[in-house]
């Protein structure tokens, strides 16, 4: 592996693509996109290359080279004692070299831990989505033994609709209940009956002198006995 064209390639080719892929498994996506995310995943990582080898192993190795390479590169250059006796420009060449081998060092390494990141990420985000279906299925089974029926987003919406009705309902009757309560009180009181009535109740006011319609007729009839007597008196003097 060359320096220039086998950092190139690890850079522009085998670090992209472990990243981008870790990132969007372990988004909170529903159930069918992360299916289909695994399921391109599953599609990269067993792409056939060589033979039996898989496009993952591939990368595990094309990562896991440059890294033992950099790694024993780092560590023999920082044994390395700068002389003293060297010139400014000559010193940055060497802390420049030591820089290099580090900055390479740490591209291998994070290029070799996401493709191993993302091998065991995958394996486990594919056994949590069997897992989930395989609660679902039973789930629906019991359901079916039960003889309940199972709830979709549009029975459950519904649902909810009509137990909202229910309760708008039964405080608009409420409400109305109260106001003819309290409409049957004003009556009572200014009619000066004594009871007063309550929301639900019937209309059964009674006053001091009896019935109410009848206490009522009688204060409406200007006539009674006396006067018809009176009237009666008046035509005979006449």
């Amino acid at each position: 592996m060359s320096s220039f064209t086998g950092w190139r390639v690890l850079v522009n080719f085998l670090l992209p693509p472990p990243m981008l892929l870790t990132f969007l498994l372990v988004l909170p996506f529903p159930r069918n996109v992360r299916k289909g995310i695994l399921l391109f995943t599953s599609k990269v990582l067993n792409f056939p290359v060589l033979g039996g080898i898989k496009f993952v192993h591939m990368a595990l190795i094309l990562s896991g080279v440059p890294l033992a390479d950099s790694g024993f590169r780092t560590f023999r250059s920082a044994q390395e004692a700068l002389d003293h006796e060297l010139t400014p420009n000559q010193r940055i060449s060497v802390l420049a070299k030591k820089w290099r081998e580090e900055r390479n060092f740490w591209i291998a390494a994070m290029a070799f831990t996401l493709w191993c990141l993302l091998t065991v990420l995958y394996a486990q985000v594919g056994h949590a989505l069997r897992v989930a279906d395989s609660l679902d299925r039973v789930q629906a089974e019991l359901n079916e033994v039960k003889g309940v029926k199972p709830a979709t987003p549009a029975t459950t919406k519904m649902s909810n609709m009509a137990g909202n009705a229910a309760s708008n309902v039964a405080g608009a009757a409420s409400n109305v209940a109260d106001a003819a309560g309290n409409a049957a009180n004003t009556v009572a009181e200014r009619l000066g009956f004594g009871k007063k009535v309550d929301a639900g109740d019937e209309l059964c006011a009674v006053g001091d002198r009896g019935n109410a319609t009848e206490s009522f007729e009688a204060d409406l009839t200007p006539a009674g006995p006396t006067v018809g007597g009176a009237r009666r008196r008046v035509v005979g003097k006449a």
